[in-house]
């Protein structure tokens, strides 16, 4: 029965979502924040019907690596402003590039302003050619990003990667887990709460052409606006 009872959750939970009633004021006062990350692979995106459908906040793909920059990130960058979607950037963080050229290729990107949301680093794979010190290497990158933009990165994860990988001297970072078809997610080592939760990678949003990943940020003890740029 308990199995039942999950996945009648987890079905609920799309249900809700796919029928665009996301809950959401739009005085931009709810409690409530849902929102959505994004990069080139989702296809077009109608921003104003992304908005209308109570979407509160994305992360857009910005760079990968060295030197590859998402061909969509100028202009859901700038659409998502337009509408008064909460915007984020990420970079997808490679273990075997130099982690301060990678630093410098985001920042050269990407032009966080007051009420933008904190850099995000996606650490999820780990490349054949990492060295042991991947950990080290990481927090250098971080390091770099948080001196430029005065704010400590989001760190995006797994918990299974993160377990095997990496160790538990991040937990002053806010956390994005991503896990699916769970109650509720498990932090990995060195976190005890975690700030967004991507459950769902299989979503289907009004205003986006492709299937997405769904995000929520935990309000039950953290403030959104702890995270934004002042």
């Amino acid at each position: 029965m308990r199995k039942i009872a999950h996945l009648l959750t987890v079905f609920a939970m799309l249900f809700f979502v796919s029928l665009q009633v996301v809950a959401a004021a739009d005085d931009g006062k709810s409690s409530e924040y849902h929102g959505l990350d994004l990069s080139h692979h989702n296809g077009a995106v109608n921003w104003q019907a992304v908005s209308d459908s109570g979407i509160r906040f994305v992360f857009i793909k910005a760079t990968e690596g060295m030197d590859d920059k998402d061909s969509s990130f100028d202009s859901h960058w700038s659409e998502a402003k337009k509408v008064g979607v909460f915007r984020g950037a990420y970079h997808f963080y490679v273990t075997e590039d130099d982690p301060e050229k990678q630093a410098q290729f985001f920042i050269d990107t990407v032009a966080l302003g007051s009420g933008d949301l904190a850099p995000a680093v996606d650490i999820e794979l780990l490349g054949k050619n990492t060295a042991p010190d991947v950990a080290d290497k990481l927090q250098i990158f971080i390091d770099i990003l948080t001196k430029h933009y005065g704010k400590k990165p989001i760190i995006y994860t797994g918990r299974n990667f993160w377990n095997d990988h990496m160790n538990d001297k991040f937990g002053q970072y806010p956390l994005w887990i991503a896990e699916y078809g769970v109650d509720k997610p498990v932090d990995p080592k060195g976190w005890q709460d975690w700030h967004f939760w991507q459950w769902s990678e299989k979503a289907t949003i009004a205003g986006v052409e492709k299937e997405v990943d769904l995000n929520y940020f935990n309000n039950k003890d953290k403030k959104f606006a702890d995270l934004l740029l002042p």
